[in-house]
């Protein structure tokens, strides 16, 4: 990821960004929500109008529930991690702008691409710290729905529209979406 990108990255700043959120808040202000469910309905025997809806992840339905460096530098603590959260967030950008080889970044369950991120947002190599930052993070405690997602992928679920994540995210996703009460959706 270049630099730039990496400093627009919604896990890496104070307020993440909430693409979805903004999106359900507009709807929900312009009474959009409603004509978009009544529209997918398809009302008058028609079809729905939308069929499908695809999310991403990371960033999008899932946003993280405290900054990322906070978290770090609060688990690191017990492991003698002193670097402060502005040296965090720049170790992590630093990782995320160097290129990856396609056999590292998000196969399988995550943990040797993320080792390396821990380990250069830190300067900790300790396997117990890292352990202990990636379960935190596999758990739905971690993460939260943009506000309002829920509501609106209720809607549309329930006026027929097909609801579907299409993410590159590692193995915990499944067990994060049923933590965040939108797996049977």
């Amino acid at each position: 990821m270049p630099p730039a990108a990496a400093a627009s990255c919604p896990l890496l700043r104070r307020a993440p960004a909430a693409p979805l959120a903004a999106l359900s808040g507009a709807l929900y202000r312009s009474g959009m929500a409603r004509r978009l469910v009544a529209a997918s309905a398809g009302g008058g025997g028609r079809a729905p109008a939308y069929g499908g809806l695809l999310l991403d992840a990371g960033g999008t339905l899932l946003q993280v529930a405290r900054p990322v460096a906070e978290t770090y530098a609060s688990i690191g603590r017990r492991y003698g991690v002193t670097k402060p959260e502005k040296g965090i967030m720049e170790g992590f950008k630093r990782a995320f702008s160097a290129p990856w080889p396609k056999t590292l970044r998000y196969q399988g369950d995550g943990r040797p691409f993320w080792r390396i991120v821990v380990a250069e947002a830190t300067n900790c190599t300790d396997d117990d710290y890292f352990e202990e930052v990636y379960q935190h993070y596999a758990h739905g405690d971690a993460w939260r729905l943009p506000v309002g997602a829920d509501t609106t992928l209720r809607e549309l679920k329930d006026a027929g529209v097909k609801l579907a994540v299409v993410s590159n995210f590692d193995t915990r996703l499944r067990k994060l979406l049923k933590d965040l009460n939108v797996s049977d959706m």
